[in-house]
């Protein structure tokens, strides 16, 4: 059923109203037993409710039925035809019923052969004629608005899938579609009933029906129309909302392209349009941040959308890895510089999956150099730990791999544990976020004493007493005695991890 053209289905929908009719037809034929017009009210309710009907129901569907073969898909266009689309089957059908009625009581259909009204009771017959008329033409031009409501759900959704159209919602609203299946159900069953009890008793008679089988013939027919109507009402209902579900539930899965269809024009489709709305935000929101987080750390980039461009300095004790490429600069002067920034992004490529590993934040790309952050702007309690298993796993890495299949790549690494500020600085027209202090400082100094030593990993004292015991069976640390750092007034004590110690 999902994917008969949109025609198809109102064709196959517009036909259930022969098959309603015909079954009130049945339930007055077995009760009443006049079966001297069988044929011909048959033959009456099928050249109405099928031929007739459903070849003024595809003029008023032509130009949806244009758009669904492709000759034209203005979006703009579609959206107005099939928001008007239940409204114009509703009224074409209340005239159709009510012609096809007032013909089918006027050639005599369901009275009696041998009926003759009296004189004074002509006035009440075609009083009661043109009053069973035009309820039974408002009940049927419910359900044709029911099935027009229908027809519209699947063409939108129809639209959706072959051709990528969303249909915007209109401006109904939920409360008149409710009020309209009160009337099919209650207010339309209940005069029916009332005025068989109450005034048309006589004519009853003229159709062989006694006051008893006027009602039960009433409460079958109601019980046919509610059962019919109640399935169009709640499928309207149901089915828009289960789309809005479906979209959530994918949300919730971590889909961020799930959308609603707007399959009505009342509030529901106002919620599947909102929805819709609030999902491009978020993704556009988090486009932004993973772009911002790709220029500095994500969480940084996170605080300063939330907090509208602002982002509160922090100042806390952190661990800080840098990293710089031995004899790049020699190297450098043999490639030309699209081999430079292609091998850059190879090695800074290979470095930045592990160290995102061990929780780390690049804060600086420096030329070949990287400034390494643990535990700023992100907590991490094992920030020492982390810091030195990315160094050891860089060391091991860089050891095996061959870059652009010519080249190994070296780096020197060092590490301190201190205090350091964390924040944005800069000018009105360009920021940059960055940390400061004399730990970054020192790390930068224990990266460059590795020519010094021939070493490849310095850390400092302050990250060794913070390291746990886990890291410190794992990772051989060497002592390398009291180093003059420049730019220090006293020594600092320097530990390496050994090459022997890196194959944890």
């Amino acid at each position: 059923m999902g994917n008969l053209r949109p025609t198809l289905y109102f064709i196959l929908l517009s036909g259930t109203l022969l098959v309603v009719d015909v079954t009130f037809s049945t339930f007055y034929i077995l009760i009443s037993g006049n079966s001297s017009s069988v044929l011909q009210t048959f033959a009456l309710s099928f050249l109405f409710l099928v031929i007739i009907n459903i070849s003024v129901g595809l003029l008023l569907f032509k130009d949806i039925r244009k758009q669904e073969a492709g000759i034209n898909t203005d979006q703009g266009d579609l959206a107005s035809h099939i928001q008007k689309f239940p409204a114009k089957n509703a009224i074409w059908v209340f005239i159709l019923t009510l012609i096809y009625t007032l013909c089918s009581i006027s050639i005599g259909n369901f009275l009696l052969e041998t009926a003759e009204p009296a004189e004074g009771m002509l006035s009440v017959l075609y009083g009661a004629a043109l009053w069973f008329a035009l309820l039974y033409a408002f009940q049927f031009a419910l359900y044709a608005y029911f099935i027009g409501m229908a027809v519209s759900i699947h063409t939108r959704s129809w639209f959706n899938r072959q051709h990528k159209l969303e249909i915007p919602s209109g401006s109904s609203f939920l409360v008149l579609r409710l009020l309209m299946g009160m009337f099919a159900i209650i207010i339309i069953p209940s005069s029916l009933i009332l005025t068989d009890v109450w005034f048309f008793e006589d004519v009853r008679k003229l159709q062989g029906l006694s006051t008893k089988q006027a009602i039960l013939l009433d409460v079958l027919s109601v019980l046919v129309a509610a059962t019919v109507s109640v399935f169009f009402i709640c499928r309207s209902i149901t089915i828009p909302l289960q789309n809005i579900r479906n979209a959530m539930e994918q949300t919730s899965s971590g889909s961020n392209s799930a959308r609603a269809l707007v399959l009505t024009d009342d509030e529901i489709g106002v919620v599947a349009d909102s929805f819709n709305n609030m999902m491009g935000k978020i993704n556009e929101r988090k486009f932004i941040a993973e772009t911002f987080g790709r220029y500095v750390p994500e969480s940084v980039a996170a605080s300063i959308i939330e907090n509208k461009g602002e982002y509160k300095p922090q100042y806390r004790l952190a661990t800080i890895l840098y990293t710089d490429i031995v004899g790049f600069t020699s190297l450098c002067e043999t490639l030309e510089p699209d081999e430079i920034a292609s091998l850059l992004n190879e090695y800074f490529a290979l470095l930045s999956a592990i160290i995102n590993q061990h929780g780390g934040i690049i804060n600086q790309f420096q030329g070949d150099a990287m400034l390494i952050t643990y535990n700023v702007p992100a907590m991490d309690e094992n920030h020492a730990d982390n810091a030195l298993l990315t160094a050891v796993e860089i060391q091991q890495t860089l050891s095996d791999h061959i870059f652009r299949s010519r080249f190994k790549m070296p780096t020197r690494i060092g590490i301190n544990t201190g205090k350091v500020f964390a924040g944005i600085v800069g000018g009105q027209e360009r920021l940059n976020y960055t940390v400061h202090g004399d730990a970054v400082n020192i790390a930068a100094r224990l990266e460059n004493l590795n020519k010094e030593y021939n070493t490849s990993i310095l850390l400092s004292k302050a990250t060794k007493l913070l390291l746990g015991e886990n890291t410190r069976e794992q990772i051989q640390l060497t002592p390398m005695g009291k180093l003059n750092v420049r730019g220090k007034t006293n020594d600092i004590r320097v530990f390496t991890a050994s090459n022997a110690a890196m194959g944890c």
